[in-house]
């Protein structure tokens, strides 16, 4: 048996470690966290007593090295209990950049912190306002000042810029994409992060870099490389985006099952209507689907193998399963379902952040099923 398969029983009891912890904050808790457009403070402080942001960092450096299955465990049963694991995600899953490819320096400096959670690693900067998700087409630059950079940059849609200590920002030099590593500790002044109200809460910001002087200790990897530097987590990152459409899925499955065993409504059970037991039965089966390609996408990662197509599909599968969840949820609660007391439609706002797959049919089209690439 593979490590994922052999590591089931640990897999059990971390679901209920994590369970136990979402229970304790509470349903409500998430839900003002949520209405109050706030940073999941007691959340992060108790994952990080946890040990949970230590899952993917080395032993050498402060972690436990417990491996991505562990850290998509995490966040799938964070959701699957009705909370939001998108601040844990982030610290989990952004590191990964200075593990892959930072300095020895910016390792013994960041990661101990990051794994202690002491450090919030939480923001990717990259998408712009002209040519969003198309990195290879920045208007953010970095030129050559002596020994240092000058850096100015508009970037759009960064999540939790205003809540990290440490931001990764993806600029053009000279010798092309290139990454860099801010800390807010000593260039705060410099970052002008404006929030964006959106539909789900996401701590969404604009972000603006005027003239902001750094050294060559704030480059990540080589100049040039920023994106293949970025890319280099894609498959992880997909995986957990996917354990966390598999544990929103669970949650309202969960709940609606229960809720159709219990309503009546012309002297029966709702659960006895086709109308209702059929698209249940119908987004079950698909989300199980989803899962088992989540796992066989952490297998390949955990045995150091290629899992961009796997990952791919486990993160277009999951999303579209947590959608289908979503609808046979509003046809089993009907307009209860848009009432926030019952914590459904949170999850239905959230699930809309994971529905935007067409960089990824792109990447399956092209890179699993050999057609041309798309244009």
């Amino acid at each position: 048996m593979s490590g994922v398969e052999s590591d089931a029983q640990a897999w059990d009891t971390l679901r209920l470690s994590v369970r136990s912890l979402a229970q304790e904050l509470g349903l409500d808790y998430f839900r003002r966290v949520d209405q109050e457009r706030t940073f999941p403070e007691q959340l992060f402080e108790q994952a990080a007593q946890a040990g949970w942001f230590g899952t993917l960092i080395a032993e050498s450096y402060g972690g436990s090295a417990a491996g991505p299955a562990a850290a998509s465990v995490i966040v799938e049963e964070l959701n699957a209990t009705g909370g939001d694991a998108t601040a844990v995600n982030a610290q989990l899953a952004i590191c990964g950049v200075l593990v892959r490819a930072g300095s020895e320096a910016q390792k013994q400096r960041y990661l101990p912190g990051i794994a202690r959670g002491e450090v919030r690693c939480l923001s990717v900067a990259a998408t712009e306002p002209e040519s969003g998700a198309d990195m290879t087409h920045l208007d953010s630059r970095a030129r050559r000042d002596g020994d240092g950079w000058v850096i100015d940059a508009q970037k759009v849609f960064i999540s939790m810029a205003q809540h990290t200590r440490l931001l990764l920002l993806l600029v053009r030099t000279e010798a092309g994409p290139t990454l860099f590593l801010l800390d807010r500790g000593l260039h705060g002044e410099s970052l002008d992060a404006r929030p964006i109200d959106m539909l789900v809460h996401r701590m969404t910001t604009m972000l603006f870099i005027e003239g902001l002087r750094v050294g060559d200790d704030a480059l990540v990897g080589e100049p040039g490389r920023g994106i293949e530097h970025l890319m280099g987590g894609f498959a992880l990152r997909r995986v957990l985006a996917a354990s966390e459409c598999i544990g929103s899925a669970r949650f309202l499955l969960d709940k609606s099952l229960a809720h159709a065993k219990e309503r009546k409504s012309f002297g029966r059970f709702i659960g006895q209507n086709q109308g209702v037991q059929y698209p249940l039965a119908q987004a079950y089966a698909h989300l199980e689907a989803a899962d088992l390609v989540r796992w066989d996408a952490l297998r390949l990662l955990e045995a150091g193998r290629d899992a961009g197509g796997r990952s791919a599909l486990a993160k277009i599968l999951a999303s579209d399963a947590l959608a289908e969840t979503c609808r046979a949820a509003m046809t089993t609660f009907g307009g209860w379902a848009l009432a926030d007391e019952l914590h459904i439609e949170r999850k239905l706002r959230e699930s809309t952040v994971f529905g935007f797959n067409n960089l990824l049919l792109s990447h399956v089209a092209q890179h699993v099923l050999g057609l041309p690439k798309a244009f």
